[in-house]
């Protein structure tokens, strides 16, 4: 997927999670984030956004600090909230794919991380203020595919499941022609190609993806095997 497309997921997911957020109230509490309301959730993701276009416009070559942000009043914040992702993406847009600036990721260029990234916390985070007014509406698959490479490749740089005793977990989308190892142990590791796994779950890539971000249960999902993996994951599989 090219930073085109990345920009226009983005796009697409910042101005659904807008209107999930101005179809209730503000003070919501948000189901897959306990701690939020649909107020925090906004002012954060609104916060991310400026973030991310300010690394990328000054070419920040340190990780700036994340200061959450936004004006008081409903329709003020949801208007600020809009402006930011404009400026996210008009950002980006400017952007060269030969410049150089901080990013913590794997990816071919700095450009191409922070758009994914961007892209794919943006589509979290719409579900994440649709949850709040009812049922998640399932990514894309060429999208979802793409969350779930992501997630995966960036929880092993970052996450520990030390109760996963190093079993193995299997992913497998009914809609990709993917599937994914995933160790789980005081690292996280996603593996070659294995011929066995302990536990393995089968379902869409949405579903998959959005299970793997503790964002839905396993309804809808075929689950085989070691069973109690699957609370492992949701106890250490955060972001």
């Amino acid at each position: 997927m090219d930073v085109g497309q990345q920009i226009a997921r983005i796009r697409i997911d910042a101005e659904a999670l807008a209107r999930a957020a101005e179809a209730g109230p503000l003070d919501t509490q948000v189901p897959t984030c306990p701690e939020w309301d649909v107020e925090t959730l906004v002012r954060h993701i609104g916060s991310v956004h400026r973030w991310a276009a300010t690394i990328v416009r000054e070419r920040r070559t340190d990780r700036p600090r994340l200061s959450v942000e936004g004006p008081t009043g409903r329709t003020a914040l949801l208007a600020w909230y809009r402006d930011g992702y404009e400026e996210l993406t008009a950002t980006f847009e400017a952007a060269s794919e030969e410049a150089v600036f901080w990013y913590w990721g794997p990816a071919p260029n700095a450009l191409a991380f922070w758009c994914r990234r961007q892209a794919n916390e943006t589509a979290v985070h719409r579900r994440d203020a649709e949850a709040a007014r009812g049922p998640l509406s399932p990514l894309e698959t060429p999208n979802a595919l793409d969350a779930l490479d992501e997630w995966l490749t960036l929880a092993s740089l970052r996450s520990s499941a030390t109760p996963g005793g190093g079993r193995i977990v299997r992913l497998a989308p009914t809609d990709g022609d993917r599937v994914w190892f995933v160790r789980l142990g005081d690292r996280v590791e996603v593996l070659e190609a294995q011929s066995a796994s302990d536990c393995a779950l089968t379902g869409t890539a949405s579903d998959l993806f959005l299970w793997s971000m503790n964002r839905r249960g396993t309804d809808g999902i075929a689950v085989s095997g070691d069973s109690a993996l699957v609370q492992v994951w949701a106890d250490s599989m955060r972001f």
